[in-house]
């Protein structure tokens, strides 16, 4: 039981936002019953970790099912054909290897495609197996328990881009004349902090809320398996909506994939839309509560008035749509810094009519309008980041936004937070950044290691070190004789000595000085001792007469040897410098007789 409770733990606090990186490995022939067919074995990487990965098996159906299931997004993609015969060719199981792999790519291409549940079911069905919408419904019957005078009217699936938050549309049994209300549930994310009574704290500070640009929530209720929060039904939908030209209730392949009337917005919109953004999230972050996850699709439009939701999602822990982009930005490290850069992401889309697929916008499109471009090279480019990034207050009193005049609104904000919740939030939004700054340096590692791995291996460096090796060698092989002579590199007859006159050829002279004894049979033997003389006299003459002695032979040639330095070391120098002439001489005692 406990492994199940860790298995759901560990499912719960999964960071959703990191993307999934896929390379098929290689193919192999499975046996199912008596049928035997092709699998591509997939490798999957979550993030830029190498150990944090694994593998998993497909057949080309499932390619072919996951290819059916995202065709409405209308975002071309292109698969290999199916095959009737010969599909078990080598040949042909390469080139639909390639092809399948080719296929991945432009998935993960696709911000809207590598988010979504069936992609990550594919590549991870281990965490991904469960029916998350069964889940919600399940713990949305609680409240309907606890509150009888609502009921659901339908469920509205698949209709963001969180796999782990589900809606419905309810509604008020007893007065049928009360708008439509949205239910939403949430799970926990891995920058959970808060305990049930602190969550109780917020969840009364957001009701109470009163904002012209902020949705309050009418109810909001938290334990430990998640979070619901019920708000008024907006009909026009998100800010997201108005761009791509689409209805809240649709599938969100459907709404964001690839569609035709997706169109930028007029600038005095873009202007009058930011403004009011900006004025919402000021008021938050000077009350020190946790700003909220800033995209387009977190702003409602009632009545050409924009309203931001979800605020409460950074109390919840569950991670930005942008921070797969922001953990490799180390420049960007605060939670007010996050806003801010999500924010840009939200105004280029409202500019460009699409999102921005990358981390930082490197070029600058000619179609921008002129009075967004300094904003946004201020806040997407990786020059604006690393020397001149903006807080909320800077953009507020940007040219662009500050000339906006917005309409009078019936009464003043309020939004009451105690002296003892502001702790408890100062220190949950240091916990995030925390985690934020952790993760950031640890791919920043990740990366200089991949990067030396990368020219360890390259074929350019290869040959530099085999060069480098073999100069080595050869100033080794040539300097050694010079640096480190031994007795082996001289003539055997030389031995070390200042005289001029080698210990061999004083040996031989000495030798040579006395007549060799008759019973020599060779100058190298010692003569006999006196005792048996006489035995090898007669011995020896019936033996043939022994050569005569050897000539003395000449002195060999002295080696001019250089003088000693300091890199030959003080020990050869010392026994090269040694004479028998500075002995000193000592008298010894003898002390061995026994005494009397």
């Amino acid at each position: 039981m406990a492994s199940v409770l860790e298995k759901r733990e560990r499912k719960k606090f999964l960071d959703d936002t990191i993307p999934l990186i896929p390379t098929i490995t290689t193919h192999r022939m499975e046996v199912a019953g008596k049928q035997s067919h092709a699998a591509y074995v997939v490798r999957v990487q979550r993030g830029q970790n190498p150990e944090d990965s694994w593998e998993v098996s497909h057949r080309y159906n499932n390619f072919y099912a996951l290819y059916q299931t995202l065709q409405v997004s209308n975002i071309p993609l292109d698969i290999p054909s199916k095959k009737m015969f010969g599909n078990t060719d080598r040949q042909f199981l390469n080139d639909r290897q390639q092809g399948l792999q080719k296929f991945l790519d432009q998935v993960m291409a696709a911000p809207v495609l590598r988010r979504h549940f069936e992609v990550k079911k594919f590549l991870d069905p281990t965490n991904y197996s469960l029916s998350f919408h069964e889940d919600a419904l399940r713990n949305a019957s609680m409240f309907f328990r606890s509150e009888p005078t609502w009921s659901v009217v339908e469920p509205l699936k698949d209709i963001g881009w969180r796999i782990r938050k589900q809606y419905y549309v309810i509604a008020s049994k007893t007065d049928h004349r009360l708008p439509k209300h949205m239910l939403s549930w949430c799970e926990p994310g891995p920058d959970s902090s808060l305990g049930e009574k602190e969550m109780e704290a917020c969840f009364r500070v957001m009701t109470d809320l009163r904002h012209p640009y902020i949705l309050s929530p009418v109810l909001a209720n938290y334990t430990g398996g998640g979070m619901m929060i019920v708000r008024e039904l907006m009909p026009s939908g998100s800010l997201r909506d108005t761009i791509y030209g689409q209805r809240f209730q649709g599938s969100v392949l459907q709404k964001y994939g690839q569609p035709a009337r997706s169109r930028a917005l007029s600038l005095p919109d873009i202007a009058k839309y930011g403004r009011q953004v900006l004025e919402a999230l000021v008021f938050l972050s000077e009350k020190g509560f946790p700003l909220g996850q800033v995209h387009a699709g977190n702003v409602l439009l009632d009545r050409g008035t924009c309203k931001l939701v979800d605020i409460e999602n950074s109390l919840v822990g569950v991670p930005s749509l942008h921070r797969h982009h922001l953990i490799d930005i180390r420049r960007i490290h605060s939670h007010e810094a996050e806003t801010v850069y999500s924010f840009g992401h939200m105004l280029y889309e409202m500019c460009m009519g699409q999102e921005l697929k990358t981390a930082t916008l490197d070029s600058v499109p000619e179609s921008l309008p002129a009075g967004v471009v300094p904003i946004l090279q201020r806040v997407l480019t990786s020059n604006g980041i690393k020397d001149n990034f903006p807080s909320l207050s800077n953009l507020l009193d940007d040219v662009f936004f500050s000339t906006v005049s917005l309409p009078p609104t019936g009464g003043k904000p309020l939004m009451k937070v105690s002296s003892k919740l502001k702790e408890v939030l100062k220190e949950h939004i240091s916990k995030m950044e925390l985690r934020l700054h952790e993760e950031q340096k640890k791919v920043s590692q990740l990366k200089r290691l991949s990067k030396a791995q990368e020219s360890l291996m390259s074929e350019e460096e290869k040959r530099k070190r085999r060069k480098l090796r073999k100069k080595q060698l050869s100033l080794q092989e040539t300097s050694e004789p010079e640096s480190y002579p031994t007795t082996k590199a001289l003539p055997r007859q030389n031995t070390i000595g200042t005289s001029g006159v080698t210990a061999s050829t004083a040996v031989r002279s000495k030798a040579n000085s006395a007549p060799p004894p008759a019973s020599q049979s060779s100058s190298t033997q010692p003569a006999a001792s006196t005792t048996s003389s006489t035995a090898k006299t007669k011995k020896s003459s019936a033996t043939p007469k022994a050569p005569p002695p050897p000539t003395a032979t000449p002195p060999a040639p002295q080696v001019d040897r250089p003088p000693p330095t300091e890199k030959r070391g003080a020990l050869l120098g010392s026994i090269e410098g040694f004479t028998k002439g500075k002995l000193k001489k000592v008298k010894t005692k003898d002390r061995s007789a026994p005494k009397v």
